[in-house]
């Protein structure tokens, strides 16, 4: 990360780290190089410091609310997709459909809530996995395989995969 550092001529420096603007009376450019910042009192990181590295694989999913008409030969403006905010709980492999939320379910790998876009990313090794809406204090999906159990999607080695779980208890079909 680059440093600048300008002195201004009253015996004060104005120093500009990590885009963070830092004002020291009476230093100069003799008194060396300026203290780094501390952490913020959250301890995340600054930007200048490196980041840990990301899994190379994982899903991008979009939570979405689909809400009135979606009936065949109705206007195209009567239903909307609205990004969804609730906890999406992600269970490795093929799950039987159950109700109430489990924290501690032997699949369950992680219960997520989607950003105000209704996005998630979520780093994951390869495999197959669920993801389910909680709503209401329940867990839905309204997409079934013909086993029974609630749709899966597939992670591959070093790809994203992408992958859409709808809300449809406010929409018509």
């Amino acid at each position: 990360m680059h440093r600048s550092r300008a002195s201004i001529h009253w015996a004060a420096t104005i120093v500009v780290a990590g885009g963070c603007l830092a004002f020291a009376p009476g230093a100069s450019a003799a008194d060396g190089p300026p203290t780094p910042p501390p952490l913020p009192s959250d301890g995340a990181p600054r930007a200048t410091e490196p980041r840990p590295a990301k899994l190379s694989q994982g899903v991008r999913l979009d939570v979405v609310k689909l809400v009135g008409s979606f009936l065949p030969g109705a206007e195209p403006d009567m239903g909307s997709r609205e990004p969804h905010t609730v906890p999406v709980h992600v269970f490795r492999g093929r799950v039987e459909p159950f109700h109430k939320p489990n924290p501690k379910h032997p699949a369950l790998v992680k219960i997520v809530k989607a950003d105000r876009m209704g996005r998630i990313e979520l780093p994951l090794p390869p495999g197959e996995y669920t993801a389910v809406l909680e709503l209401d204090s329940g867990l839905y999906l309204n997409n079934w395989l013909e086993d029974g159990s609630w749709a899966i999607f597939e992670v591959k080695p070093k790809e994203w995969t992408s992958y859409i779980v709808e809300d449809v208890t406010e929409a018509q079909f």
